[in-house]
């Protein structure tokens, strides 16, 4: 199905950046706030030093004194540096004599008196010339004669030729600049919060466009269309997966072309038999339910990547690995119904003077490593060459199918037998498990192509049925007897073949 842009991955992508981002701006905007104003305090109080500075050393010349006392300086302004554009007053505390930036009233010189008076000045030195304080004037105490109230940062100090210097500046200036400050940071950062969404919804799109194609090609083989291929542009972790996708579908391709194959001939051959139409819908139906799983498990995870289910390299190598094996499952089906096939046409067989034993130790051996993981305990003991006329390749095939079987069905650290029985010139082989016995209605149905006593636990170890039916096969091919029963405390699978000539059998 087709997702909406809600459920895309390009969506989610751009709604966690989205929300990460409308976070750290939080973070940020109440952090520089809290900044932004110190850093303008410090500002101003820094302003208002360099003010004092300048005034300082305006006033240690006597000459711009004078020049002001004869009005060929009518006011500081222009004189002295003023960053803050402060009110300056200097006075002359002999004679009050007031030298302003500005124009200065009888309310203005009454307000400066009432600051004078307020301050010990002889408490100002050297180190310590001035004060900074922030105060909240009244329409009495305005320096500037406008009838307002504020707040305001006053530099009350001490020049070095003992004039006294008052320097103010209005705290709401200093506001207006905070809140310009904050108000462009914000609409910095909301532009930038713009043009990162659409940086995003850019970048998930490149990135989701080839998964969307997969998506498409990953339906079509669900469908079991395998024309389709996944265009592996880039060589990243999402030009593998288009990689292993188009491998897949080769081996799916493959394995069903494979399967279809065998079905004609297996069709073709049950046609020429008495039953034909009977047979052949009961071979097609179990065919169908030994596919159904492994394909059922192959379209799952193949859906899932589609679905983006699998946001890691490590979840979709998992998905392609379980994709693949179930492919081989179905491709060694497939091998096992030719083999089968061939046998029971009546291919030729190569009677030969085979040493059964030496057969038999061979197959033991080379089970090793499925005994030890069953922590199963085989006996075989025995040593002596004793020949049997048999095609070799096919009596193997015949011990390795029930040896398999009695390991995958003897009981945990349980026991395994092989061992002989000779009737003149016939030998049976047995081979023996303490697993649970077969129902007796079973007995009889053994070794019917996909019949399965237990099909939940066959399904476990991946058997399909039909190695028993190959055993009958390969049995009837050599014309000698073979079967099933139960003994106590378990199960004997047996069959029989001629001997090259009657000897002695010893386990040494």
């Amino acid at each position: 199905m087709d997702f909406s842009f809600s459920h895309s991955i390009r969506f989610k992508i751009a709604i966690i950046v989205f929300l990460s981002t409308i976070i750290t701006i939080f973070i940020s905007w109440s952090v520089s706030n809290h900044f932004i104003e110190r850093f303008f305090v410090t500002h101003t109080r820094n302003s208002l030093i360099t003010t004092f500075r300048s005034c300082n050393d305006f006033f240690d010349d006597d000459k711009n004194i004078i020049s002001m006392d004869n009005d060929e300086i009518v006011g500081l302004q222009g004189y002295i540096q003023n960053p803050a554009n402060a009110s300056v007053f200097i006075v002359n505390p002999k004679n009050f004599t007031v030298y302003s930036s500005i124009k200065i009233n009888d309310q203005t010189a009454d307000a400066l008196q009432t600051i004078i008076d307020s301050y010990d000045f002889s408490l100002f030195t050297e180190k310590n010339p001035y004060k900074i304080v922030r105060n909240t004037v009244s329409e009495e105490e305005s320096l500037n004669g406008i009838r307002s109230i504020g707040s305001y940062y006053d530099l009350i100090g001490k020049l070095n030729n003992g004039y006294i210097v008052v320097l103010r500046t209005p705290v709401d200036s200093l506001h207006d600049s905070i809140t310009f400050s904050t108000r462009l940071f914000t609409g910095i950062s909301f532009a930038l919060l713009l043009f990162e969404i659409l940086i995003v919804l850019f970048v998930s799109n490149m990135f989701s466009k080839p998964i969307i194609q997969m998506n498409r090609v990953a339906r079509r083989m669900s469908n079991l269309d395998f024309s389709a291929k996944v265009e592996v542009k880039n060589k990243d972790e999402i030009g593998e997966l288009g990689d292993s996708m188009n491998i897949m579908s080769k081996r799916l391709e493959k394995s069903i072309k494979e399967l279809k194959r065998a079905n004609l001939e297996l069709s073709n051959d049950i046609r020429e038999h008495e039953h034909i139409e009977e047979m052949r819908q009961e071979f097609l139906s179990h065919v169908s339910h030994e596919l159904k799983t492994p394909l059922a498990l192959i379209q799952g995870y193949a859906e899932g990547l589609k679905s983006g289910v699998a946001d890691d390299q490590e979840t979709r190598d998992y998905y392609l690995d379980v994709i693949m094996d179930e492919a081989t499952k179905m491709n060694e089906l497939v091998m096992k119904l030719i083999d089968l096939n061939q046998l029971e046409t009546g291919d030729d067989i190569s009677i030969e003077r085979v040493d059964i034993t030496a057969l038999i130790g061979e197959v033991v051996h080379n089970s090793k490593i499925l005994l030890q993981d069953n922590d199963t305990k085989i006996e075989f003991e025995y040593k002596n060459e004793l020949y049997v006329w048999a095609d070799s390749f096919m009596i193997e095939q015949v011990v390795t199918n029930y040896l398999t079987n009695a390991i995958h069905h003897v009981k945990k650290d349980g026991k395994i037998k092989i061992f002989y029985q000779a009737d003149n010139d016939k030998l049976r082989i047995n081979v023996y498990n303490d697993g649970d016995p077969i129902p007796d209605e079973s007995l009889e149905k053994v070794f019917i192509k996909f019949y399965k006593t237990d099909p939940a636990r066959t399904r476990s170890y991946g058997g399909s049925g039909i190695g028993l039916s190959i055993v009958a096969a390969i049995m009837k091919a050599h014309n000698m007897d073979y079967g099933v029963y139960n003994s106590d405390n378990g199960v004997v699978f047996y069959f029989e073949l001629e001997t090259v000539a009657q000897g002695q059998i010893s386990s040494d």
